[in-house]
């Protein structure tokens, strides 16, 4: 991080890039714009809409994307001006699921590419979030959805683990929508706690 002359780190503000995927409504994108700003302070600039990659287009179960390719991509795309970057897109997202022993889970035809709301590593540069499972996209649940959902991922990119404060914005979803819906939009006061005790924006 930055220093003063002193060698007190100067903490300066998270700088997110949202870059649309396809087609993702204004409003959506305001959303996730101020969400950011709201919970991690960010500094949010909004890019230009871009097309999905066709290298992370799979039919292995339906027509969908991959989100640890699409994670990958942005990184190679995100310009060095900016801390984070976050994907949005309508399309659906799907990982493979893993379980402790290192093999796909079982069932193999649901986990080998099983459907998510988002995906954000640990230190990572770059999360993916995709509204096509948050509902109808103009509700007031979908938009509180798409909120907890981008303050989470980009929460993982901050070095947050998952928390086990069912209150907590950075809970697990354990992949239920009502996991989603139960957590609070904020981040507990432990979860914050470590995010100031970091050095810097990251």
């Amino acid at each position: 991080g930055v220093k003063r002359p002193d060698g007190v780190p100067v903490s300066r503000r998270l700088t997110v890039l949202v870059q649309p995927l396809g087609a993702v409504p204004a409003a959506q994108l305001d959303s996730v714009r101020l969400a950011l700003e709201l919970v991690h302070g960010a500094q949010v600039r909004i890019a230009g809409q871009v097309e999905l990659p066709a290298s992370a287009y799979t039919t292995l179960r339906s027509p969908r994307y991959r989100a640890d390719t699409l994670i990958a991509w942005l990184r190679g795309i995100k310009p060095d001006s900016v801390d984070l970057m976050i994907g949005i897109t309508a399309q659906d997202i799907s990982i493979t699921k893993y379980g402790a022993d290192g093999a796909i889970k079982e069932p193999k035809g649901k986990y080998s590419d099983f459907g998510i709301f988002g995906l954000g590593y640990i230190g990572g540069p770059s999360c993916i979030v995709s509204t096509f499972r948050l509902g109808d996209g103009r509700s007031a649940v979908f938009f509180d959805r798409l909120m907890k959902v981008t303050v989470h991922e980009i929460g993982h990119n901050r070095r947050l683990p998952h928390c086990p404060d069912p209150s907590c914005v950075m809970r697990d979803a354990v992949e239920r929508m009502r996991s989603i819906d139960a957590a609070g939009r904020m981040l507990c006061a432990r979860c914050s706690a470590s995010l100031q005790g970091g050095n810097g924006p990251l």
